[in-house]
């Protein structure tokens, strides 16, 4: 009896690094979240999970104990009759069959009680698995320990779910625990060995230099060579040769198994288990193919993140574009003098309203500094209503720019590939400025204010005598400032930009009178970088509703890459 077929392999003389850059990897796939839904995403998510799943269930803990018990997984198809096949085997009741599909939920694992222990402990191979033990149980997930004498010391077998079970968690399942193999015996049937399904899965067992056998069971009588013939030569197409191969014969039951046509596949099992050294360098080739494989199986995965990275990267650029021109918006509104509108003008009405008030004030500001002390020691009603009025207008102004900006963005992301799919998972209301927006501009506007009036105390210095005269304190001069900043005439028409002309220039005279000409060119400056500053952050904040629907999980293809060249090299 031949050997499973063992693919030319490394040595297994595997240091602590190879565990540790393990756990690397396997911590950097964790956080890989293919968020776009792009064509072949959900390809590369499963690879990853698989990936993990081995690592957890196989690679750290085979690196651990090279000397475990051998472990043999029968997968297939639905209906193949794995459950007959594992019964037969171990002689024993073991694994329920039955006609209704699928009937194995729970995988069973029946090993010698000998090797119990290995396979009881949760931090050991399948440990992500809960455990139960006992032939008897119906549990839809977990790994089931049956003990048999039966089977002897060194080698396991587990039965496992259906790989094309109609139970998507079942074949999700299945592929887990072939993962976990340290040989795969692989069963079909001669109705569906040439299914597309079962070939999907040999190709895994090929790349990953898995040891592996295939039972093709249900034979019609006396056409056994002729099945094995034409499987054999689908196999070297594909370069899957020296593949152990048992032909069973489709007959009648004894006591639900099949003693006598079983007893090739039992004899080859049996043979493995009694044989330390042929079964430690099965495990030791199968290991070395599963490292192996790691870049290759990595380099689909990192190649899948560069491409979600570049449509996250073209979503995000039109965002940022979008938003950007937001506070473009909002900053040619308030060259138009639009925040000067309605009740901020009427509060300056009464003192630019004649040309006589204007010819007094350019003639010198100590011959009027009673006149526009007046207009600041009305209490803090003044400046209260006119930096209340501005807030409001700033407010409606920034929430048009931001509704713009997120109803653009919106319809922009719908039309590229990944946007739809991100917007799915938005929340409500996200084609509109947040809630928060409003209550953001009024506490930047009232830091600006603040910062203003400081700006004023600065530049007062050895001018602060004559800003005495004109106030009772800063806050008038504060408010004048403010006025500059904002006094635009363009996109004001009629009555209105006959006022904001004056207001203009009574802010400006003011101002003039008290640092000069220069100097309040660069307070004006000054204040509109700051307010503006403070403005673009609000909009930034606002449009972190967006940022976190595409946000980067932070995987390096790179460093995922080299990772797994150190292992697999």
């Amino acid at each position: 009896m031949r050997s499973p077929s063992l693919p030319p392999g490394r040595s297994s003389d595997v240091s602590s690094g190879t565990a540790d850059d393990l756990g690397g990897l396997r911590s950097a796939l964790s956080g890989v979240d293919f968020r776009l839904g792009l064509a072949g995403a959900d390809d590369a998510a499963r690879e990853s999970s698989e990936l993990v799943d081995q690592i957890d269930d196989y690679l750290l803990p085979r690196l651990q104990r090279l000397d475990a018990p051998l472990l043999a997984v029968l997968g297939g198809s639905t209906g193949a009759g794995k459950s007959t096949i594992t019964n037969s085997i171990i002689g024993d009741d073991v694994s329920q069959a039955g006609v209704l599909r699928p009937t194995t939920r729970a995988p069973v694992l029946v090993c010698n009680p000998a090797d119990a222990d290995w396979f009881s402990d949760p931090d050991g191979v399948l440990a992500g698995l809960p455990r139960t033990t006992g032939v008897a149980g119906t549990a839809s997930s977990g790994l089931r320990i049956v003990t048999n004498d039966g089977l002897a010391p060194g080698l396991a077998i587990l039965d496992a779910p259906d790989i094309d079970s109609v139970e998507v968690a079942n074949h999700d399942l299945a592929a887990q625990l072939l993962g976990a193999a340290d040989l795969w015996v692989f069963v079909t049937t001669a109705a569906r060995y040439a299914d597309a399904v079962p070939w999907e899965y040999l190709g895994m067992a090929q790349e990953r230099s898995a040891a592996l056998a295939v039972v093709i069971n249900r034979i019609p009588p006396s056409h056994e060579a002729e099945v094995e013939s034409h499987f054999r030569d689908m196999l070297a197409e594909r370069g899957l040769r020296g593949v152990e191969v048992f032909s069973i014969p489709e007959d009648e039951l004894t006591d639900g198994r099949m003693p006598a046509r079983i007893e090739p596949v039992r004899s080859w099992l049996a043979s493995i288990a009694a044989n330390a050294e042929a079964r430690q360098t099965l495990v030791r080739s199968t290991l070395d193919g599963a490292l192996a494989s790691i870049p290759a199986r990595v380099d689909r995965i990192a190649s899948a993140i560069e491409h979600e990275a570049g449509s996250r990267a073209e979503l995000e650029s039109v965002m940022r574009r979008r938003f950007a021109q937001a506070v473009v918006d909002i900053d040619t509104e308030l060259d138009r003098g639009t925040l000067l509108r309605g009740e901020v003008l009427d509060q300056w009405r009464e003192f630019v309203g004649t040309g006589e008030f204007m010819s007094r004030l350019e003639a010198g500001i100590s011959r009027i500094r009673d006149r526009v002390g007046g207009l600041f020691r009305t209490g803090p009603s003044t400046d209260q209503a006119v930096t209340g009025e501005l807030e409001s207008n700033l407010v409606v102004v920034a929430r048009d720019a931001v509704d713009r900006a997120a109803i653009d963005t919106v319809e922009l992301w719908e039309s590229m590939p990944g946007g739809r799919r991100v917007l799915v998972d938005a929340p409500r209301g996200i084609e509109r400025a947040g809630r928060q927006l409003g209550d953001d501009v009024e506490r930047a506007l009232n830091a600006w204010e603040q910062v203003v009036l400081d700006l004023v105390r600065e530049q007062s210095g050895d001018k602060v005598t004559i800003a005495r005269t004109i106030t009772t304190g800063i806050n008038g001069i504060g408010v004048a400032l403010m006025i500059a900043v904002f006094s635009q005439t363009g996109g004001i028409t009629g009555g209105e930009a006959a006022v904001a002309g004056g207001t203009a220039a009574v802010s400006q005279t003011v101002l003039t009178a008290v640092f000069g000409e220069q100097a309040v060119r660069d307070l004006a400056r000054q204040a509109r970088e700051d307010l503006m500053g403070r403005l673009e952050d609000v909009i930034t904040r606002d449009r972190g509703r967006f940022d976190e629907l595409i946000a980067d999980d932070e995987t390096d293809p790179a460093e995922l890459r080299a990772l797994a060249a150190r292992i697999g090299g």
